[in-house]
């Protein structure tokens, strides 16, 4: 799954103004006509129902719209540049890196002059002279952090990441009393240039948070029609899955979106196995689902007493607690439940002796076994209790 790209954008230049003059026979003295330059194209990024990659955008580096085409002789206007629309799923992420001198000025100042948004000015000394070059606005000043500029979080909403430049103005616009022939006209002015990340966050209403081989896609594909890769190694899940869960009420709302995403291990928030890749996709989850577990030896093991079992389980829950708070305190403050996977493998007396070792703690363990289907329906309840 592509979730994440950097890209350069780059809109159009406006097109330069045009100098020239009114020529027609039996006209000796024509007044300048030269036609205004057409702006620059823009780019604007669109969310669209149904994608959930950022595929598209691989292997792409630069991302251009047109330029404005300069404008012609007898006051005729230049084309505006096509304006470059790209479309990415819900829950994308736009962040700036950098930026050209103009963006960064119009980010700062949303009201700018039309003198201070135009391209200058430029002189000729006769009219069939070429217009002179003049250094690009192509320079990207780099943030020291990233710079969050829009959420996409429903489908058809539409963001102008690059404003094209503006047109120049033709001669025509600088004639007067005193200047009857002016040989001057304006260039376009520059389009905004930025680097910026594209990140997909998976919106869902669910997202299912444990160690690897917790059972987390397993119970995916139990609850939901998902088709999850499952076998029993770590890092089984190395991309996000979504599936709708169907609670069976006959009122109120009765499919929610659950996401199974990569599993944690220790030093996931500082980017360690793919805990950043988990950690990005859960942000935007309503709420979370802890799925605990015990590994086959140690449930087994006989040297190793319930009440100790029961200890390494809430170990566990608090070091994924630790795990989430370390990358964004905020994740503690969504709703959650804590569950225990695999029961086909406990007694119930050690059953029992987790339950009140997590109630000693006000929280509240729920069982189940995708193996046996046992407390599927219960964690169901439970989730759509807390939501």
């Amino acid at each position: 799954m592509i979730d994440l790209v950097k890209l350069t954008l780059a809109a159009g230049d406006g097109g330069d103004g045009k100098v020239s003059f009114r020529r027609e026979k039996f006209v000796t003295k024509g007044g300048p006509d030269g036609g205004d330059g057409g702006d620059g194209g823009s780019i604007l990024i669109r969310s669209k129902a149904g994608l959930t990659t950022l595929r598209d955008f691989a292997g792409v580096k630069l991302v251009k719209a047109q330029r404005g085409q300069n404008g012609g002789r007898r006051k005729k206007f230049g084309e505006k540049g096509e304006d470059k629309i790209l479309e990415v799923p819900i829950g994308t992420v736009i962040y700036l890196l950098a930026e050209n001198q103009i963006a960064k000025k119009r980010r700062n100042n949303s009201l700018l002059s039309e003198e201070f948004i135009s391209g200058g000015k430029y002189y000729l000394e006769d009219e069939n002279q070429g217009i002179p070059p003049r250094d690009p606005d192509n320079q990207l000043e780099v943030f020291e952090e990233k710079l969050e500029l829009f959420v996409f979080k429903e489908a058809n909403q539409e963001f102008l990441v690059c404003q094209g430049g503006k047109g120049g103005r033709g001669s025509v616009h600088f004639k007067s009393s005193v200047k009857t022939t002016p040989l001057e006209a304006e260039y376009g002015g520059f389009g905004e240039q930025k680097l910026v990340q594209l990140e997909l966050k998976l919106l869902a209403d669910l997202g299912l948070v444990g160690f690897p081989n917790a059972g987390k896609s397993t119970f995916l594909s139990k609850v939901t029609r998902a088709n999850p890769k499952i076998a029993n190694y770590p890092f089984t899940t190395i991309e996000p899955n979504l599936g709708i869960m169907h609670l069976g009420f006959d009122q109120g709302k009765d499919e929610l979106v659950v996401a199974d995403v990569p599993g944690l291990i220790e030093g996931a928030s500082q980017g360690k196995g793919l805990g950043l890749d988990f950690l990005r996709h859960i942000e935007n989850c309503q709420s979370l689902m802890f799925v605990l577990f015990l590994e086959e030896a140690v449930v087994f093991d006989e040297g190793v007493s319930d009440l100790e079992k029961a200890k390494m389980l809430w170990r566990q829950y608090e070091q994924l607690r630790h795990e989430l708070a370390d990358y964004d305190e905020k994740m503690l403050q969504k709703q959650v439940i804590v569950t225990l996977n695999k029961i086909d493998l406990y007694t119930s007396e050690q059953l029992d002796v987790f339950r009140s070792y997590f109630i000693d703690k006000d929280v509240n363990l729920i069982f189940f076994s995708t193996v046996t289907n046992e407390g599927l329906e219960e964690v169901k309840k439970a989730v759509a209790s807390t939501l």
